[in-house]
């Protein structure tokens, strides 16, 4: 069955086919510093008061010291014996990076498993890599399996080559095979010493079978916890099973199930074994360790009934509060070690005590009182300046910090608890929830936005803190002229000051702005209430918003407003005439050296504007800062397009944001972003002076689905990533006279080795290609970039039968691009029905029947791919009818899909795509109801 969708170019945009954000030359170059905040967390002093984000894995060596992999933090911490920590691996941003150097330097992605052989090196299981690392004794790390592709391929050969799903424990035996569990794979994989990779237990398929018979044809359902006992058995963790398994001499049962510990909610991640055959269990669903001894008997060993919140140390571990145990290791002595959240304890063999040894408990917030570039922030989105400090809407810590002249930085409001209180008080005693952007008006006063306490509040010049807007209620929308007070207000997000004294506020989900006038009455000043795009162009104040956030006002009183879910910005004139400045209405990226107004922008949040009418907007989706001149003309200044995080200062165009947010005016060509997504603030200065083009240029390459990178398949739409690889203003493709893309495209050829790659989109910082079908079976081929007859990057690429990943709405991850049977676009607003049939698209399927021509559009005989193609929804297989070249593309994949029905449950469904032995990245969802 061949199913067309109604509006095919809307899911080309959403795919990323030629709107992923690229690098852009700008005659104004900017330079970003960070003025505020870091990734401290304690390391080089005592480990009690570290910050530990999620502590998972641990290990012990023959010193005492500990290692713990720190996962939501993207770190290997190591706690002396002395008790001093410090960080072994990962520099706390979560990327791919540092192979064969030093690992301190390096880059993790959710750090699970850990475990030390006898010479001291020290395993990872770098989960979100779909990796395993060495970190040798010389502090160097490498990678000793997985390519980074998702899969389970790869067995009988060198580890180096495999794939992995979800690579989350690790285990060794005394032979020195290390044993990794696939959490998303639904096996246990062997790594021999030779390097030789194979799976000894599950056969891939979530299930729960094969007692008593081979280990390798039972089924597993997400397998964590691995550990090896002295007699050389294997036992696993089956998690959704709450089940223990063993594997001895090849042969699989269960020697601990739910009912073993007759209570509910019993839920089991990780597992230890001493010498002694015991196995120690970490229970998360109750807060408890047991102890299971050889004869099968449980104890319960840590934590107390009614646990989950710390209760101190120095009590016997039976009558000690745990948080969640996450993981269990034992030292030589026989001292037990818990992770636990945020907090690494140990249970003294001798005593039966229980103390803390990493971790207070916290994370994401410091620094009160100390320098601003040694404190932590917690997402911080708004920004305001104000007699020569910054202010900051610290967002996740619930509170608003000011950072002095002299850099000193201090909390101003809210205590850090995420509630409602405090009016009438002084505004650090008073609580907020989530707060988002920051005000002053002309007489100091500070007003904040209160977002998930539906409210604005206050901060006169002593310091106390009063609700100025919104009654904590969501439901309807007041009455014009009424008190402010009175007014429902739902999650508002921006905030500006008008020069009579006025405050407008952006109602953010009641699609509205709102105007605040000096007695205190509301007005509504644009929008109607219901989320649509209708009206702006015209003389009506009040066209449709969607989604509102940022708020800016010029010196003749125009409003500007970041329309943020129909990806535009408009203004509104004193006049009443409304207009886009900026913005199709269409996500994506497009547009730098144009009018600003046939732009493509991707969820703008910020917008503020400087003395001399520049406006400045944070691009929110595509992860930059543009800036549209009083000529209407656009250009990137800041950030790379990748959500990521490179350094602290440089060139505007080198350096990563990751979802940039709030934007404050502190001169005239200098501005703050709140970069959220990297926990800090960033200033933006002018400089006069012109970027140089490198001779040679770096590029990196990604899957244009996944933008992941991996071997590129024939026929695979991929993108390649580098500074000065094409022309600044973006060419995008059209059909040649034969019905082909074109191979050349604004001066810009890609070869592998010498065959030419269709191109779809090239821009200074970006090229969208097709892998030439030319490249079925070889292993690799030198990739090259020509830009204006000259070679500008030339790099070895791994090629693949196939590499297949599935397109989604939020560059890599979450819902993919879905077309429901009713033809709505799949989203939690929009989930699918159970049973009914839904269109996915992919690209990386490899050769196909009839053979991919390169370039060539899909038409009939519709290609379908050589190898099999197969769907699961949450681990339950979909019924594939049909998968094929997507009709009118080049590269793209469609794939007709029933949903699978009976026991499948509801909610955003992990979705994974196979095409022979590859499967697709995990982190892609359907939304099912």
């Amino acid at each position: 069955m061949l199913v067309r969708i109604r509006d095919t170019s809307r899911v080309v945009s959403l795919c990323g086919l030629v709107c992923v954000p690229a690098l852009m030359a700008a005659t104004a170059v900017y330079q970003v510093t960070t003025v505020a905040g870091s990734d401290s967390v304690g390391d080089g002093g005592v480990a009690l008061i570290a910050q530990l984000a999620q502590p998972e894995g641990l290990a012990i060596d023959t010193s005492g010291n500990i290692y713990v992999a720190d996962a939501a933090n993207h770190r290997v911490r190591k706690v002396t014996a002395a008790g001093t920590i410090s960080t072994v691996a990962g520099n706390g941003h979560p990327g791919f990076a540092g192979d064969n150097g030093p690992a301190q330097a390096s880059q993790l992605n959710q750090p699970y498993g850990l475990v030390l052989d006898p010479q001291g090196n020290l395993f990872v299981a770098d989960y979100g890599n779909q990796r395993v690392r060495r970190i040798g004794t010389d502090g160097n790390i490498t990678t000793i399996a997985g390519t980074g592709q998702s899969g389970s391929g790869g067995d009988g050969g060198q580890a180096t080559a495999a794939s992995f799903m979800g690579p989350r424990n690790l285990a060794m035996d005394a032979a020195g095979d290390l044993f990794v569990s696939e959490f998303d794979g639904h096996r246990v994989r062997r790594i021999t010493p030779d390097g030789l990779i194979g799976t000894v237990a599950g056969t891939g398929i979530a299930g729960f079978s094969g007692d008593g018979g081979p280990a390798t044809a039972a089924q597993l359902a997400y397998p964590a916890g691995l550990a090896v006992d002295g007699g050389g058995s294997l036992y696993i963790v089956d998690t959704f099973n709450v089940s223990i398994r063993k594997v001895r001499a090849g042969i699989i049962s269960t020697v601990c199930n739910q009912q073993r510990f007759g209570m509910p909610y019993v839920k089991l991640l990780s597992i230890s074994a001493d010498t002694a055959g015991n196995l120690y269990i970490p229970e998360a669903g109750n807060s408890f360790v047991w102890r299971m001894n050889p004869a099968g008997v449980l104890a319960r060993v840590a934590g107390t009934p009614g646990g989950g919140a710390y209760t101190g140390d120095g009590q016997p571990a039976t009558q000690t509060a745990l948080n969640v145990p996450a993981d269990v290791a034992l030292d030589s002595a026989g001292n037990l070690y818990i992770s636990e959240t945020r907090r690494v304890r140990i249970v003294i063999a001798a005593t039966g005590i229980m103390n803390t040894v990493a971790g207070d408990g916290t994370f994401g917030f410091s620094g009160d009182g100390g320098q601003e570039l040694d404190a932590v922030l917690n997402t911080p989105t708004g920004v305001a300046v104000w007699d020569g400090s910054i202010y900051i809407a610290d967002q996740n810590n619930n509170r608003v910090r000011q950072v002095s002249a002299a850099g000193t930085i201090t909390t101003v409001a809210g205590n850090g608890q995420a509630s409602y209180a405090g009016d009438g008080l002084v505004a650090t005693s008073g609580a907020l929830n989530g707060p988002t952007s920051l005000v002053f008006d002309a007489g100091g006063n500070l007003y904040i936005a209160d977002t998930r306490n539906n409210r604005v509040r206050r901060v006169d010049t002593t310091g106390v803190m009063t609700t100025f807007a919104g009654d904590g209620t969501i439901s309807g929308f007041g009455g014009e002229g009424q008190p402010a007070t009175l007014t429902p207000l739902y999650a508002p997000q921006g905030l500006v000051a008008g020069a009579a004294g006025d405050i407008y506020i952006s109602d953010t989900g009641h699609d509205r702005v709102i105007r605040v006038d000096t007695t205190g009455n509301m007005h509504t000043v644009a929008g109607t209430g219901t989320p649509g795009s209708v009206g702006a162009g015209g003389t009506s104040s009040l066209p449709q918003l969607n989604g509102p956030t940022g708020l800016a006002l010029d010196g003749a009183g125009n409003l500007y407003i970041a329309d943020t879910l129909n990806h535009r910005v408009l203004m509104l004139a004193p006049d009443a005439t409304i207009s886009t400045i900026a913005g199709t209405s269409a996500s994506g990226y497009s547009g730098d050296g144009g009018p600003a107004i046939a732009a493509a922008l991707s969820y703008p949040g910020g917008v503020t504007v400087d003395a001399n009418l520049d406006i400045y907007i944070t691009d929110s989706g595509n992860n930059v800062v543009r800036l549209i001149t009083p000529d209407g003309t656009i250009a990137t200044i800041a950030g790379t397009g990748q959500a990521a995080y490179i350094g602290d200062s440089g060139a505007g165009l080198t350096i990563a944001l990751s979802d940039p947010c709030g934007l404050a005016v502190v001169r005239t060509g200098t501005v703050l972003v709140a970069d959220s997504g990297n926990n800090r603030v960033r200033s933006l200065t002018q400089e006069q002076t012109q970027i140089t083009p490198p001779q040679l240029i770096a590029v990196t390459l990604a899957n244009a689905a996944s933008l992941q990178p991996g071997p590129l398949a024939p026929g695979e739409i991929f993108s390649i990533f580098g500074a000065g690889i094409g022309p600044a203003a973006a060419s995008t493709n059209s059909y040649d006279a034969s019905g082909h893309l074109p191979t050349t495209l604004g001066n810009v050829q890609v070869l592998f080795n010498t065959t030419p790659a269709p191109l779809f989109y090239v821009q200074a910082g970006q090229i969208n290609a097709q892998v030439p079908y030319e490249m079925a079976g070889q292993p690799s081929a030198q990739l090259e970039v020509m830009y204006q007859s000259a070679l500008v990057a030339s790099t070895q690429v791994a090629l693949a039968d196939t590499s297949p990943a599935l397109f989604t709405l939020n560059y890599g991850t979450g819902n993919a691009v879905v077309v429901n049977q009713d033809g709505t676009l799949n989203s939690d607003q929009n989930p699918a029905a159970r049973g009914s049939f839904v269109v996915l698209y992919a690209t990386g399927s490899g050769q196909s029947n009839p053979g991919g021509v390169t370039g060539q559009a899909a038409g009939a005989p519709y290609p379908v791919p050589n190898l099999p193609v197969s769907l699961t929804m949450a681990g339950i297989s979909a019924n594939v009818l049909w998968a094929g070249g997507a009709p009118g593309f080049v590269g793209l994949l469609q794939i007709n899909a029933q949903v699978p029905s009976g026991f499948v449950p509801t909610g955003d469904l992990p979705l994974v795509l196979t095409v022979g032995p590859y499967q697709s990245v995990g982190g892609v969802t359907i939304a099912v109801k």
